[in-house]
């Protein structure tokens, strides 16, 4: 293709926390680490760290929306392909190879060279019923992943993975190379998660002031402590997640005491 692009992966109101994960685990697999979540109706807890395993990239460094409106207020211009099993009134649905083609040959975006990244956005919808009639009115494209059994209801996260797949294989990318045929070794951290970074935040949230100079401040102590005897990956993502789950609710509570001072 003669222009970049930017692929980012947005889910709509996914109910599991563990296919958000597994989404994320899966970008990293394909290359990517932008996702998005719009108006998602379950909690991000250590289950969802668990799932994404070594590929938390995307997971930690998400973007939630609360609707479609707030989602087209702060996403760039972009070819949208949303992803659908069901055929009906109104849906023009074709196997995601034929929309990838289509948009390759004929899309005026990628027909021009330009150095600046194009945005794409492939959008999945929730596990029950998929996306509705009114989101895929937000898409360029309606695209379906082909099945060959009885089945053809897949798991949100395969089918991010599928989606993902398609795309490099149709569009291409810097493929992961293997080292004497053999995967490469896991690394020993783990994308996306900084515990440091993480604790410092909470600790502010908590109101500790932690720009005083001291010889040893409650931030130096308490890294010391959690810290000092390398913990295992388990631990670290652990560790991660209640700092994160902590300091989300210190900041609901803040934002709840200012609208009860403001009534």
């Amino acid at each position: 293709m003669k222009r970049p692009f930017d692929v980012r992966i947005v889910l709509v109101r996914t109910i599991y926390e563990r296919n958000i994960g597994s989404t994320s685990r899966a970008m990293s697999n394909m290359g990517f680490s932008k996702l998005i979540l719009v108006d998602p109706q379950c909690e991000i807890t250590y289950d969802a760290q668990q799932a994404a395993a070594t590929g938390q990239t995307g997971l930690q460094n998400r973007t939630t929306y609360k609707s479609w409106n707030e989602f087209f207020e702060k996403e760039p211009e972009s070819i949208k392909i949303a992803f659908t099993a069901r055929d009906g009134k109104g849906r023009q649905v074709r196997d995601i190879d034929d929309v990838l083609a289509d948009i390759k040959d004929h899309s005026p975006q990628f027909q021009h060279s330009s150095d600046e990244p194009y945005t794409v956005h492939l959008i999945f919808g929730p596990e029950d019923w998929g996306l509705s009639a009114e989101d895929l009115e937000h898409a360029n494209f309606c695209a379906c992943l082909p099945t060959f059994g009885e089945n053809w209801s897949l798991n949100l996260a395969q089918a991010s993975l599928l989606g993902m797949f398609s795309l490099r294989r149709a569009w291409g990318g810097d493929r992961t190379k293997l080292d004497g045929g053999k995967s490469r070794r896991a690394p020993q951290g783990i994308e996306g998660i900084n515990p440091e970074a993480t604790l410092k935040t909470w600790l502010e949230e908590m109101g500790f002031d932690l720009t005083r100079q001291r010889k040893i401040n409650v931030f130096t102590v308490l890294r010391r402590m959690l810290l000092q005897n390398t913990p295992t990956k388990k631990e670290l993502v652990i560790l991660e997640t209640v700092l994160q789950q902590a300091t989300r609710k210190l900041r609901e509570w803040k934002e709840y005491q200012n609208r009860d001072n403001k009534g």
